[in-house]
């Protein structure tokens, strides 16, 4: 069973039609960067973007705290097979994949890939899958989306594709979005392994409010982290993705509370006058797990 043992708090995606976008991405402190040839690589750069990545590949240095993927052009594109010409290197992690409508889906990735990565020396399983959550076929399929493979690691949510999809459109506040969102969510945290669901972009980049206000939401609702469009939403969304100082404070008292009661051999823990049930207790260890894995991550 792949274990998911990595955060995703800010998936930061990088144009890749250009060699310029590519000089910074050492300093970008993003738990994932995401080379982009989809959405925002123009139809006629397509074939100079997969060079660049190619070029870009041969000199880049892994950073274990850091995740790369590619976000790859869909089946329907019939760019799909060109694109993994260029990206198939062990320094890439794995893919978000674009257009996912059901796990058949994800079958037809999983049984393609397995054959590049064994025609190219790579180890099978090697590449791990985020399939982009952007159609409503993709909401309603979430689960068995999210469990089709092992490779499933992120189920990540295309908000602005999705209304589009369904004819809505993005109202203020995003009402529209607060149904896919929930699945989204249901459908990854179902998952024993732990896939991580990840938010939509925001794509007001100079509303740091705005985009506060809206990830400290989805962190409530069950969100793991948020694809970022632009590198200043970076320590934004490791801000909105934690627990706040009182929560930490809090969980760190509640264990000791437990860990006391059981030195002394009572089966009762109290905290604040309220008896401590497991389910407070889980909340509070899984806070203090996370704040233990961000203290893990390698710096560059």
């Amino acid at each position: 069973m792949r274990e998911i043992n990595f955060l995703l708090r800010s998936m930061l995606y990088v144009p890749t039609y250009k060699k310029k976008f590519f000089e910074k991405i050492s300093n970008f402190n993003a738990d994932a960067i995401i080379l982009d040839l989809e959405d925002s690589v123009p139809a006629q750069f397509k074939e100079e973007s997969r060079k660049n990545i190619a070029e870009f590949l041969n000199d880049y240095e892994v950073n274990p705290g850091k995740k790369l993927f590619v976000r790859l052009n869909s089946i329907e594109s019939k760019l799909l097979l060109k694109d993994l010409e260029y990206v198939l290197s062990d320094k890439v992690d794995g893919f978000l994949l674009t257009k996912i409508y059901s796990a058949d889906d994800m079958v037809y990735y999983d049984k393609l890939i397995s054959q590049y990565e064994n025609d190219n020396g790579l180890e099978v399983g090697h590449f791990m899958f985020a399939p982009l959550i952007e159609t409503a076929s993709a909401v309603i399929n979430a689960y068995p989306i999210a469990k089709s493979t092992e490779r499933v690691v992120a189920l990540v949510f295309g908000g602005e594709d999705f209304l589009n999809d369904i004819g809505g459109f993005h109202g203020i506040p995003p009402k529209g979005l607060d149904f896919p969102r929930a699945q989204i969510v249901l459908a990854a945290r179902s998952v024993r392994r732990g896939v991580l669901p990840i938010d939509t972009p925001y794509l007001k980049i100079h509303d740091d409010i705005g985009f506060q206000n809206e990830e400290r939401l989805s962190f409530e609702m069950g969100f793991a982290g948020v694809q970022c469009i632009h590198p200043s939403q970076i320590e934004l969304a490791h801000t909105c993705f934690m627990p706040t100082y009182r929560e930490i404070e809090e969980s760190k008292k509640i264990v000791e509370a437990i860990d006391e009661t059981s030195r002394n051999g009572s089966g009762v823990a109290i905290f604040q006058g309220n008896l401590i049930g497991p389910p407070m207790e889980k909340r509070a260890r899984k806070v203090l797990e996370l704040l233990k894995a961000t203290e893990k991550i390698p710096h560059d």
